[in-house]
């Protein structure tokens, strides 16, 4: 799915762009979703989960989601460099057909700034046009507070718990937490 490019302001002024990925951003995202990572522990794919991908990895997510009239990659753009992402799927059977997942993270010397916010309130407003869909969902680690407080601000409502869901770097687990939002 494609979408209009919408040119926002952070609270710290940036200026940052929220735009579909297009298949020329591939050859450059290896590093960028490798840096993010590192610095990332709440998201689910770590560095060297990038690093030891095949080398056509990126081209193919991002074709997935161009290709795709009811999913959506969304970029986050600063100083001509991707600094953030959202990738959005829906369901494909018909019992989950109403439903979209979502993932998303921002670089880290972004947050704060008010990105992620930005993200969700452009994926709600192209939601409304994805035939079908009538709820959106995600997980999140339970200690990413930050996180949680923001999908809370945004209409999200917790609706179930997986303990120990995630094994973290340092050996140590993560509660996954599932929320969800109507369209």
């Amino acid at each position: 799915m494609q979408i209009s490019t919408d040119v926002v302001q952070t609270k710290k002024n940036k200026t940052v762009i929220l735009r579909s990925a297009h298949v020329s951003d591939a050859p450059g995202l290896r590093a960028v979703l490798t840096e993010i990572a590192e610095a990332s522990p709440y998201i689910l794919s770590t560095a060297d989960d990038f690093r030891s991908r095949p080398e056509n990895a990126e081209l193919l997510w991002v074709e997935k989601y161009v290709s795709n009239p009811r999913d959506l990659l969304m970029f986050v753009e600063y100083e001509n460099q991707v600094v953030g992402f959202m990738d959005f799927s829906c369901g494909t059977r018909n019992k989950t057909f109403h439903r979209g997942h979502l993932g998303m993270s921002v670089h880290p010397n972004l947050r704060g700034e008010g990105i992620g916010e930005q993200m969700l309130k452009k994926l709600f407003k192209e939601a409304s046009s994805i035939q079908g869909l009538t709820q959106i969902e995600l997980s999140v680690m339970h200690v990413n507070t930050p996180a949680i407080q923001l999908y809370k601000k945004m209409g999200f409502v917790e609706c179930g718990r997986t303990p120990n869901a995630f094994k973290m770097q340092d050996g140590s687990f993560a509660d996954q937490i599932g929320m969800y939002a109507t369209v």
